[in-house]
């Protein structure tokens, strides 16, 4: 196609020419992408020390947060990188799309399509996913998963699960959150403080007993366990018991429920409701 513009004046020709920047620029830096898929359909971890994992991070750099760790030998799906070097992050998922992250490319090599199972495609290496309630989740291509709550603590066990493997699954948890202790930014001043509080009380439904505790080594990990009723109920603090007015936290039952727990002023009363109808009480 032909396009004159020779016989059109001075202002009919600006308005082509900004027309024709304009779609180009549209196209030339439209946003994302940098994002955009390019290279392999899957990524394989490589070069990650053998007693060591690599970290899927929520972002494309090493201050956002840790969202699951994989060992080599990982398969990926390739969603694109954006960098170039050692500055190149990729954004990746399990191929069964339940894990979404950023590694850092150097860890990366091309990859065919992945085996059936875990992310690793090994029966005997432990993967660590976080959950967003702070709980933890192991997984073994031969269908054993452990639950762990935020504190570090077994909450379940597939039935499939052999020794061996819970051991790995507890060093797996274990290696987690002395790395995360190790990593947290504390603001100068700031309290930290070692939590080890327990008490009980009553669900009110039935009036039947539940126990209560909280843990924690340091401001903002303070994990708190709810046990009744053939179920453990487990949630995340933010501060230290008594150090702050009232504070109200989501919490993740066993038996599938969920709901929110409330721990007074004091420290000493938490209160708590679930979507099944359970409601009670704790006192520390």
């Amino acid at each position: 196609m032909t396009v004159r513009v020779e016989n059109e004046g001075p202002e009919q020709l600006m308005k082509f020419l900004g027309a024709a920047f304009i779609a180009f620029a549209l196209t030339v830096f439209m946003p994302g992408q940098a994002d955009a898929q390019m290279g392999p359909d899957y990524w394989k971890v490589t070069g990650v020390a053998s007693d060591d994992t690599l970290n899927i991070r929520s972002g494309p750099s090493t201050r956002n947060s840790v969202v699951a760790r994989a060992p080599n030998g990982a398969i990926f799906r390739n969603l694109g990188c954006r960098g170039t070097g050692t500055d190149r992050w990729c954004h990746l998922e399990t191929p069964d799309g339940r894990v979404n992250g950023w590694a850092a490319g150097r860890f990366l090599a091309e990859s065919g399509a992945p085996n059936q199972g875990n992310i690793s495609g090994s029966n005997d290496v432990p993967e660590l996913h976080v959950r967003n309630t702070g709980e933890m989740e192991v997984r073994y291509a031969s269908g054993c998963t452990v639950l762990y709550n935020p504190a570090g603590r077994r909450i379940s066990a597939g039935s499939s699960c052999s020794q061996a493997q819970l051991s790995r699954a507890h060093d797996a948890v274990d290696g987690y959150t002395r790395e995360q202790a190790g990593s947290d930014n504390h603001s100068a001043g700031a309290p930290s403080a070692d939590v080890r509080m327990s008490g009980s009380g009553l669900i009110s439904n039935d009036q039947s007993v539940v126990t209560g505790s909280i843990n924690g080594h340091a401001e903002g990990h303070y994990a708190l366990v709810l046990v009744g009723e053939g179920a453990t109920c487990t949630g995340l603090l933010e501060h230290a018991p008594g150090s702050v007015g009232s504070e109200a936290t989501s919490i993740h039952c066993t038996n599938g429920a969920h709901g929110s727990a409330i721990l007074g002023q004091n420290g000493g009363l938490l209160t708590f409701s679930l979507t099944n109808g359970t409601a009670g009480f704790v006192k520390f």
